[in-house]
């Protein structure tokens, strides 16, 4: 194997261990990890399972190198291990920050704004570090399915966003609409 898959399998590795141990705290502390779909169930969860075909892709594609149709430079896939290494910092510190905020769907009453750390910068950090990793897995790994994957994905993750955004307009008010007029979506 390159050098560049063992990389890639390292930052894979972390993320599942990181959110092992996420979802284990949020279920020690008593917290849902399940919210509630902000979009029709059959796209919010076919939009989650698009985006983590694509991850897995990215993996199989570490683990053998010579898996589909496309050969790349391996200049490309170090670019797309970089990206996959800043898509993963995003979404750590993201997800740091949420605490026992965070939610797959819509949050709990006890949810909380966070408008500090990452959330200064981008309203939406872990769906930005989703979307990074994606992308990053369609340079490294870039067949059709995979591209299929992940811009169906994007898309889902894009309209959830926007019902998410709502929904943190009613919860939150004015604080909502002073924070969003600051911190763009994404960036």
């Amino acid at each position: 194997m390159p050098l560049h898959s063992y990389f890639a399998l390292t930052a894979f590795s972390f993320l599942l261990m990181f959110f092992t141990f996420q979802y284990l705290r949020l279920k020690h502390s008593g917290s849902d990890v399940i919210g509630i779909p902000t979009i029709e169930k059959l796209h919010f969860y076919s939009g989650k399972i698009a985006i983590i075909t694509s991850w897995t892709l990215f993996v199989l594609k570490a683990i053998s190198p010579g898996l589909g149709y496309v050969n790349i430079p391996t200049g490309l896939s170090w670019v797309a291990v970089g990206l996959l290494y800043f898509g993963v910092i995003i979404l750590t510190m993201a997800l740091l920050k949420l605490g026992k905020s965070l939610r797959v769907g819509l949050p709990g009453k006890g949810t909380k704004l966070c408008t500090t750390g990452i959330y200064r910068i981008s309203r939406n950090p872990i769906y930005l570090g989703v979307h990074i990793i994606a992308v990053a897995s369609c340079i490294y790994f870039p067949d059709l399915i995979n591209v299929t994957f992940t811009i169906y994905g994007i898309f889902m993750h894009h309209r959830i966003i926007k019902q998410e955004e709502r929904f943190l307009a009613e919860r939150f008010g004015t604080d909502w609409l002073i924070y969003s007029a600051k911190v763009s979506r994404y960036v």
